[in-house]
Formats: structure tokens, C-alpha cells, sequence
């Protein structure tokens, strides 16, 4: 039977799906000697909603954090599924308000970091304000493009995207960055509204360029292997990834 959607939430996926759209109209960065990947396509529902997101940054800010967002509501249970420890650096890539950028920012304690990654300049404003407000000094933010989150190679250990994957314009791109920027042994954790045809509603298939099947082959194709899929929300999923290369070299377990 198909699952029904509160109208809160379906407001709440209007707000998620507007921050990761706003790449489109982002400032670009490009090495010179890098291909260019097409962008992906965007319907004419999510252009109009980067509009709407570029010139109402801080309503859509507040929006993120609204109760009766599924999202919102069960922040911790997600950020616990992670795995987070103290002193370990994580990126929050489309980090939003920040909201999980400072659940994480306590779970690693003063010892780590947390690099919360937007693209818009507005939102980077509203993550310092929010961090400094809770005293939270360990979140660092970063102005990230399109095309790369601007993170240093092999320098964080978890890389956390939710409700954000499916509006990346350069997602082979971004992932190629993503996995110059993990650590060999780290953790991709994706989170992203479910989409399937027949079941979800005609605004989320409208706006979500595609479902999880798809989006795993394109992790796998970037080298990364899926590790986990945690059943803890009901409209997404939570999915983590490790590279491929780490699992590999994995030491095989001594039979019993």
C-alpha cells in the first residue's frame, strides 16, 4: 500500500530540496585540467525553487529546523548512526542551518571538527551565528562550489550528505572530491528522500532526480562500496559507504 506523507513534511522536503538545488546558481570553480561533467538535469519545479531558496535564505534556514519534519525531529538517531567519535573530523556537505553540523560538532568533542560546507554565502552566515550562539567552537565553515566541497585531501574521517545528493548539478564531480577528501579507512554516510514510482508522492519524483538504486551505483562508480543500510526514518534512507580499496584490504576473519 503506498505510504502517506503528513503535510509537514512534504512543506520540510520543499525546504531540503531548495538547498541543494541553490547549485545551480552558484559561483563556479574549475581546475583547468579537469573534464567537464554535464550537469545533471534539474526540473522546472527545482529552478524555480532555487530562486525562490536565493532570494529567502534565511526563511528557508528556519524551515530546515521546523518540528514535524522527519528529518528534524530525529536528528540524533541519525547522527548516532553514524558512529562519531571524539576527536574525529567530519563534513557536513549541504549543511543547511547547520543543524547537524553542531550535533556533530558535540559528539566530537573540542579535540575534533566539524566542516560544515554550503554554497551559499548566506547560510555560511547563519551556521557561524548558530555555532557561536551554542559555543561551539570546533565547527569551521566552508564556501563550497557546485562542483567541489573545498576540503583538503585525506583530511576528514566521515562525510555526511542528507537531502542534498539528489540535487547535486555535478554529482561525478563532487563525488570524485569527496573521495580525494575522505581518509582511506573513513565513512560516507548518505541520507536522502525515498523515490519510487507509484509510491512516493508526485512532488518528491518531481524534484528528486532519482531513487537509491540509482544513487548507489553512482557511489559504487566512484568507488565507494555500501557498507550499511540503517532502517531508522520513513520517508528516507540511510545509507553508509566505505572506499572500496579499504574493504579490499581488509584482513580476512579467521574462520570459527
Amino acid at each position: 500500500m503506498p505510504r502517506t506523507i503528513p503535510v509537514l513534511a512534504r512543506l520540510s522536503v520543499v525546504w531540503a530540496i531548495a538547498l541543494s538545488g541553490a547549485s545551480a546558481l552558484a559561483q563556479e570553480h574549475q581546475h583547468p585540467a579537469a573534464p567537464r561533467q554535464p550537469a545533471s538535469p534539474l526540473t522546472a519545479t527545482a529552478k524555480k525553487l532555487n530562486e525562490d531558496y536565493q532570494n529567502n535564505c534565511e526563511q528557508f534556514a528556519v524551515g530546515f529546523e521546523s518540528p514535524g519534519r522527519e528529518l528534524f525531529d530525529r536528528r540524533v538517531d541519525v547522527v548516532n548512526s553514524i558512529g562519531l567519535k571524539p576527536g574525529m573530523v567530519a563534513a557536513d556537505i549541504g549543511a543547511g542551518s547547520g543543524f547537524f553540523s553542531r550535533l556533530m560538532a558535540e559528539r566530537v568533542g573540542p579535540t575534533g571538527t566539524v566542516y560544515a560546507v554550503e554554497i551559499s554565502p548566506c547560510l555560511i552566515n547563519h551556521i557561524n551565528r548558530a555555532a557561536k550562539a551554542a559555543n561551539l567552537q570546533n565547527i569551521k565553515t566552508v564556501l563550497g562550489t557546485a562542483r567541489t566541497p573545498k576540503l583538503a585531501p585525506n583530511s576528514v574521517d566521515v562525510v555526511f550528505i542528507a537531502e542534498s545528493y539528489h540535487h547535486f548539478e555535478y554529482p561525478k564531480d563532487m563525488l570524485q572530491q569527496i573521495r580525494k577528501a575522505l581518509k582511506p579507512d573513513g565513512i560516507l554516510m548518505l541520507v536522502d528522500l525515498e523515490r519510487i514510482v507509484g509510491v512516493s508522492p508526485a512532488y518528491v519524483l518531481d524534484m528528486v532526480r532519482a531513487g537509491k538504486g540509482t544513487f548507489t551505483d553512482e557511489f559504487r562508480n566512484a568507488g565507494f562500496e555500501l557498507v550499511e543500510d540503517i532502517q531508522i526514518l520513513e520517508l528516507d534512507y540511510v545509507l553508509k559507504f566505505k572506499h572500496r580499496e579499504a574493504l579490499e584490504n581488509q584482513p580476512s576473519e579467521p574462520p570459527r
